[in-house]
């Protein structure tokens, strides 16, 4: 619930990261070669329109027909050219867009579980849905910037063609405009990598308050989220309001410059001309010429300040890339029996600092252990060591006398399904939460078997859509015990070898407890499991117990043998006045 602000640094990255994030992207070429071809034809229809005007003035109204069908067809392509242009720019745009957000979904996907504990997870919700729209500007925008580029050396040729003594006027104008470029780009790159550190702290901050709107009103602390949510939105604010005070900056430094490159031309022209040196209409045509000189270096510059800008904001994606992958499909097939799991001298914690310390303990097949402890001796971990969503930091997790390490890390878990206190349900049908992580089609009738088995059908059908029926985000439409047994059903149709159930009865009432744990016999039949226990029914089940004491395994054995020896945590519990209580 911290609301210290974050210190906005930009990150940097190379020009090889900047081009190999595009790698396994189908760029759309054609596209960016019509641009290029848009581009050129668009600058000479403009040539020769601006011919046209200097040619009228200097003819004094006596202009031939095939003069002016020119000139209209000129305007014509200028105008076709610049919407093709659009066109296929905003197309090239998407489709880069599109690939890139499939590839960066994937990598999010796949990459280690920690790096989502380092993140929070939101704030890489923003390298998908804003970040990634930087990439297709950052591509095209070096498309425009290339093709502004010929553009610009043709009025330049074409400039120096008409007269070399005001081209040369004209160019003096270039060392100042490439000095304020220059800054602008720079301030402009430093504003988008706060700006996009900003945006993605303020998303990951508002997904997280929304996702606990309960939790804050029930807090009375509307308040204190008000106040810090308004801080968010200034700062957003401020950075806008540099970014629009920049622009204005550059607006009229640009603004400047096109009075500028008008007072030339016509005032050292008007001696020209008086001196007999060039005609009127030449003076006009030069003028045309140098003030599309003056748009395309503009637009140069402004391109430069985009292509700054977008690097700053794809630095945040391309270092995403950089994030560890699991090796989901490397490693040997789990075809051999099931065997005994085995931690041998495990230590692991999080961010450096420990929570499991030289554990050595057995998971024995086909029997039902209850692991037990104090609130943060390290039952959860375990479980996620189990499920190798970690990996341990020293030591060696064995099924049978193999290091799980070696497994196939789908196999390894499609072997193994978790029920957790208040398992997620996925936005979506009652059919398709069941289903999900089935590699299989399943028939009505197995859904019907399994739905009984899991205390889910009688409820489901009460409901007027059945097993059709949608479940909104997080299943708050249902009871906390319909959704445990949901997550059952789940775990049931996926048919595991090893069963982990992570506290899956803990904040229910009585009677949706009862249908829990009826719904969990049935599930463990046949299975290793593995019970985070929390009540003594669950203790009762088990045949085999670890005791686990500030990370460390303080005792092990049968139900029996663990409270006998009367120095452990389980066995402590059972001896305090309320019997039934388990912390």
């Amino acid at each position: 619930m911290s609301s210290k602000r974050q210190n906005y640094k930009p990150e940097k990255v190379t020009l090889k990261e900047y081009i190999k994030i595009f790698k396994g992207i189908k760029i759309p070429w054609v596209f960016l070669i019509l641009i290029l071809v848009a581009t050129f034809a668009m600058t000479l229809a403009s040539l020769q329109v601006t011919y046209f005007t200097g040619d009228v003035v200097d003819a004094q109204g006596n202009v031939p027909t095939a003069q002016l069908v020119s000139y209209a067809l000129g305007y014509i392509v200028m105008g076709l050219c610049s919407a093709a242009s659009v066109i296929f720019q905003g197309v090239a745009s998407e489709k880069i867009n599109l690939g890139l957000r499939k590839k960066l979904w994937r990598k999010l996907i796949y990459t280690k579980q920690s790096c989502y504990d380092a993140d929070g997870g939101e704030t890489l919700v923003s390298r998908v849905t804003t970040d990634c729209d930087y990439a297709s500007r950052l591509f095209t925008t070096i498309v425009s910037f290339i093709s502004l580029a010929i553009s610009l050396g043709m009025y330049i040729f074409q400039m120096y063609a008409l007269n070399i003594t005001l081209s040369n006027y004209m160019l003096l104008l270039i060392p100042v405009s490439i000095l304020i470029g220059w800054g602008y780009t720079k301030l402009m790159y430093l504003i988008a990598q706060k700006t996009q550190a900003m945006l993605a702290s303020s998303t990951a901050y508002l997904i997280e308050r929304t996702k606990d709107l309960a939790l804050i009103k029930t807090s009375n602390t509307q308040s204190r989220e008000m106040e810090e949510g308004s801080k968010r939105f200034q700062e957003q604010y401020v950075m806008q309001v540099k970014t629009g005070l920049m622009n204005a900056f550059y607006t009229a430094l640009q603004t400047l410059y096109n009075i500028v490159s008008i007072l030339i031309p016509f005032a050292v022209g008007a001696g020209m001309v008086a001196s007999g040196l060039i005609t009127a209409g030449e003076v006009i045509i030069f003028y045309g010429i140098s003030t599309s000189v003056g748009v395309s270096f503009t637009n140069i510059i402004n391109y430069a300040g985009t292509i700054r800008q977008a690097n700053g904001a794809l630095a945040r994606v391309i270092n995403t890339f950089k994030l560890p992958d699991e090796a989901v499909v490397s490693g040997r097939p789990m075809d051999e029996p099931d065997g005994d799991i085995t931690f041998e001298n495990v230590s692991f914690g999080y961010n450096g600092e420990p929570v499991l310390q030289n554990i050595t303990c057995q998971i024995p097949k086909h029997k039902v252990t209850a692991v037990i402890g104090a609130n943060g001796s390290g039952k959860s971990t375990l479980f996620k060591l189990l499920d190798r969503l970690y990996d341990p930091g020293e030591g060696m997790m064995r099924f049978g006398k193999t290091n799980a390490a070696d497994y196939d890390l789908h196999a390894w878990r499609k072997a193994f399904a978790m029920v957790a206190q208040g398992s997620p349900l996925m936005e979506g049908t009652i059919r398709e939460n069941i289903c999900y992580g089935c590699e299989r089609t399943v028939s009505q009738e197995e859904l019907v078997k399994v739905a009984k088995a899991a205390r889910v059908y009688d409820f489901v059908q009460d409901l007027p859509d059945g097993f059709d029926t949608m479940i909104t985000g997080g299943g708050q439409n249902f009871s906390g015990g319909q959704r445990q047994c949901l997550a059952i059903a789940r775990a049931m149709m996926i048919s595991p070898d090893y069963l982990l159930l992570d506290e899956a009865t803990s904040n229910l009432d009585a009677k949706s407890e009862r249908a829990v744990l009826a719904a969990m016999d049935e599930l463990m039949k046949n299975r290793t499991t593995v019970i985070i226990a929390h009540s003594l029914a669950a203790i009762r089940k088990a045949d085999h117990v670890i005791v686990l004491s500030d990370g460390q395994v303080s005792a092990t054995g049968s139900p029996a043998q663990i409270l006998s020896a009367g120095d452990n945590y389980l066995s402590k519990v059972m001896h305090r006045k309320d019997m039934g209580a388990m912390v």
